[in-house]
């Protein structure tokens, strides 16, 4: 722990506005007939509080949409709280230093029973520190560097509140270090007239002990003891000849707690240390709780329709790690075969997606160590089997896969404040696309080397992941930042077939800010991908689940889900133009696009700038929100591909949104505009099976694919081998409706 001025000063305000909404919670502001209604509330001179700290401070609060009839929320002044509030003020400075503080107030009128009030600040000189003693800390260097950066130093400030936080911290840091009875004393004079202060910090160690006997008394409730005493000290991390530490008693606690399977924990030591004593013996009281744990829900969502899960768990499995977390989810219930059949309440939108006819799981198994010294190194290994599906672009089925990951490989977090996790991933699975996807973006056309690219493949994958949160609220934040990156790696080095090679690095970044009642959020993402792999003669190849998507409520949300980028269009028919006796299919002005095929890319970049503000009514339900989204995805070093993204370079939707809250957080209700028409790509018809043969045709307007046996009955025509032009665009609707994109998602977006 360090000092540090800036949050001591936040300290003394927090500990003011406390004091002030004390104030403000014994008042009574309502208006009534008679009383003066506060519009506005007015901070001058002030230079060492901002105003926000300071209407924190004082009851006198201003009126809400005021002006606003039934909607507004008014607010009266309380001239016996007002008068409070000059000495409020007057305290806050002066305990910060300033001695010759004098607040006075205005009040003007703005019209009959409307005002305008204004605390007026003169700070004054502050009282400077013209002498600092530390006695008691010469002893040993522990000592010292307990000491080191103490808040107050000889010229600065006389600060009361930073005197006693120093204390404090010191006091803190001391019994951390093996001094459980370390006391510190403060001693000070002033002079008023010279405005000056001499600080006497005398240190009281005691004795230095260390750890004795851990004793542990468990109550098992009479059902026979449920937790090895092996697991318990494994989580404890305490032994004796360790120096004592109160931050270490606090975190073994807490470790006990984090194991879910005690309902009461209490570690103390057996009794008061007597003077000169330098052994503390603890005792842990426990009170077991119940050794399984289980829950469930169901919900619905747009590209889900139904979905549920489910998890069991077993608290003390095995000794080496006493967790097994028993795991499934199952979604698309409704439109996934074979829990098909609901299509009345599933959305159109979902069910004309291909890869959402397959009932979609995830069923795991989980071994782990919950709880280690120190927090840091938690191994679990997960055994799992799924079919998990991407909208429009690909489904993925993995009969069996393993993940081991490390929690702070490092040892410890980063910086003190970045956590990381690195996990190794072994799956034997395939990945099922579109045909149109394998021939537009691999050039994969015919059916025996689709089959190659979707056979079942292994897949070893090693990934480092990096995260810092540091948000004043989980659920709905308004300051702070969230940061976010992860490199993956997967080759033959490692354990991965030869198609099934890449690099990949995405990088997220978020940061929230509070402006008045508002919120402002800002969010930046990027990816890149790299090829490794040959697959059938495809160089560069990518496998398409690890390709980079973008489109839909979190990212650019003028677009649908996985549509902004390269795409290529299935269609729903085509024109046969001979000229010379040439055969070729073209796509005309009629022909509509039946399905976009997102086929992702390998450089992704995502800005969003996003504005919430309560609403008049129901403010701490209802919030409403304006935003602009801006990306790019695109496939680099690809000149010549049938995907493109032949639009701007970069997209901008704005949009307007509402957002609900909820025990789960924020259900955010979006409306992006998209000004943009459909990019150009590759148009393709999925024709009839002929033969037992079902054929691709490349029907994008202006292709130069000469097809034979057209006039031949019996067998399929066939379409020379080429490139696919991106040529085919198609008509977007032109009115507002059909430029605005709705989404539904709960929780932060980003």
């Amino acid at each position: 722990m360090r000092f540090s001025v800036h949050s001591l000063r936040l300290f003394a305000a927090l500990a003011a506005a406390l004091l002030g909404a004390q104030a403000a919670a014994a008042q009574d502001l309502s208006c009534e007939r008679g009383d003066r209604e506060v519009r506005a509330l007015r901070f001058e001179g002030h230079r060492e509080y901002t105003a926000a700290q300071l209407a924190a401070t004082v009851a006198t609060i201003p009126s809400r949409f005021g002006a606003v009839p039934l909607l507004g929320e008014r607010r009266c002044l309380d001239p016996v709280e007002f008068a409070r509030d000059v000495r409020r003020l007057e305290t806050l400075y002066r305990r910060r230093g300033f001695p010759d503080v004098q607040v006075d107030t205005a009040v003007r009128t703005l019209r009959p029973g409307v005002i305008e009030v204004t605390f007026v600040v003169r700070e004054g000189a502050p009282m400077r520190v013209t002498a600092l003693a530390l006695r008691g800390v010469e002893a040993s260097a522990p000592l010292r560097e307990a000491a080191r950066d103490f808040p107050l130093a000889v010229g600065g400030v006389f600060d009361r509140g930073a005197l006693e936080a120093g204390r404090d911290t010191l006091v803190r840091r001391l019994r951390n270090l093996g001094w459980p009875q370390a006391e510190a004393l403060l001693a000070y004079t002033t002079n008023t007239t010279a405005r000056t202060a001499d600080v006497e910090v005398t240190v009281v160690p005691g004795a230095r002990a260390r750890i004795g006997r851990v004793a542990l008394d468990v109550d098992s409730g009479g059902r026979g003891r449920r937790v090895s005493d092996a697991t318990i000290r494994r989580a404890l991390a305490l032994h004796p000849g360790d120096w004592y530490s109160a931050r270490a008693i606090i975190d073994a606690q807490r470790n006990l707690y984090q194991t879910d399977v005690f309902q009461r924990v209490d570690l103390r030591a057996d009794s008061v240390q007597p003077p000169g004593d330098t052994i503390v013996n603890l005792t842990v009281h426990l009170v077991e709780g119940d050794r399984w744990a289980a829950r469930g829900g169901i919900g619905w969502a747009t590209l889900d329709c139904f979905r549920t899960q489910g998890s069991l768990t077993d608290r003390d499995f095995v000794s080496f790690a006493p967790r097994l977390e028993l795991t499934g989810r199952v979604s698309k219930i409704g439109l996934g075969a074979p829990l098909d059949g609901a299509e009345g309440v599933c959305q159109a939108q979902a069910r004309s997606d291909p890869y959402s006819r397959t009932l979609n799981y995830y069923g795991s198994a989980t071994l782990r160590q919950p709880v280690r010294a120190g927090q840091v190194r938690i191994p679990s290994l997960t055994l799992f089997s799924s079919t998990l599906s991407e909208y429009k672009a690909f489904l993925r089925r993995t009969p069996i896969g393993g993940v081991f990951s490390l929690g702070d490989p490092f040892g410890a977090p980063l910086a003190g404040r970045v956590s990381s996790t690195a996990t190794y991933q072994l799956e034997l699975g395939r990945t099922e696309a579109e045909p149109a996807f394998f021939c537009a973006v691999f050039n994969a056309c015919d059916a025996e080397l689709r089959g190659f690219l979707q056979r079942n493949n292994r897949l070893a994958a090693a990934e480092l992941s990096l995260a810092r949160q540091r948000v004043n609220d989980p659920l709905r934040p308004t300051s702070g930042t969230v940061l976010r990156g992860s490199l993956r790696h997967a080759s033959t080095v490692i354990g991965s077939d030869r198609t099934q090679q890449f690099n990949r690095a995405t990088i997220d970044a978020t940061w929230y800010r509070a402006v008045g009642t508002a919120t402002l959020t800002a969010h930046v993402r990027g990816g890149v991908v790299q090829g490794l792999g040959r697959a059938g003669g495809v160089g560069s190849f990518i496998p398409p689940q690890e390709r980079l998507y973008a489109g839909g409520p979190t990212t650019v949300r003028g677009f649908r889900q996985n549509e902004l980028g390269p795409s290529v269009y299935i269609v729903s028919g085509y024109a046969v133009d001979t000229v010379g006796g040439v055969v070729h299919y073209r796509a005309d002005g009629s022909t509509v696009a039946e399905r976009v095929v997102p086929t992702g890319g390998n450089t992704l970049v995502v800005a969003n700038l996003e504005a919430q503000w309560p609403s008049p009514i129901a403010p701490t339900l209802l919030q409403f929100a304006a935003f602009a989204d801006a990306g790019r995805l695109w496939n680099r070093g690809a000149s010549d591909t049938p995907v493109r993204s032949d639009g701007p370079t970069i997209t901008v939707t704005p949009g307007l949104g509402v957002r609900v809250a909820s025990p789960f957080g924020a259900i955010r209700i979006d409306f992006g505009y998209n000004p943009y028409d459909r990019p150009a790509g590759a148009a393709y018809f999925n024709a009839r099976p002929q033969g037992g043969v079902a054929p691709l045709y490349c029907v994008s307007p202006g292709n130069t694919l000469a097809v034979q046996n057209a006039a031949t009955t019996g067998a399929p025509p066939v379409q020379e081998a080429g490139r696919c032009p991106a040529t085919f665009r198609p008509l977007r609707g032109n009115g507002l409706l059909g430029r605005l994109n709705p989404s539904i998602w709960i929780g932060q977006a980003f």
